[in-house]
């Protein structure tokens, strides 16, 4: 009995120093973004691609087929995004970036709604 439990502690430690844990940091500033994500590919989990170019607009290629264009600011702390998907004006929203290594994670609402996570590439 004693060694299954060994073995369950043993089991448990090893499976959780195993699972890497994100360290993502906040882009505090437009220098910051733009060293770390202007003209990167942005790819999320359904294979949506986004840019973010240095004049100021957004490119994407959505897995869905719908045209989306937009523009973008920085402001203050955040990055403001102004949009319009299929025709259909999204208005702006302002958005708080992190980065992980070759990961982004983008909440909306200045950091109080919806949360995406994106692999960023060149």
């Amino acid at each position: 009995m004693n060694h299954l439990i060994l073995f369950s502690i043993i089991a448990v430690s090893i499976t959780a120093a195993g699972v890497a844990q994100a360290d993502y940091k906040r882009i505090k500033n437009a220098d910051q973004f733009n060293t770390q994500l202007v003209g990167k590919k942005l790819t999320d989990e359904q294979g949506n691609v986004f840019i973010a170019n240095a004049d100021g607009t957004v490119s994407a290629k959505l897995t869905s087929g719908k045209k989306f264009s937009g523009s973008w600011v920085w402001n203050k702390k955040f990055w403001c995004r102004n949009g319009v998907l299929d025709g259909k004006a999204l208005g702006t929203d302002c958005q708080v970036w992190e980065i992980d290594g070759n990961s982004a994670r983008m909440t909306r609402e200045k950091g109080k709604g919806k949360t995406t996570v994106y692999k960023v590439s060149n």
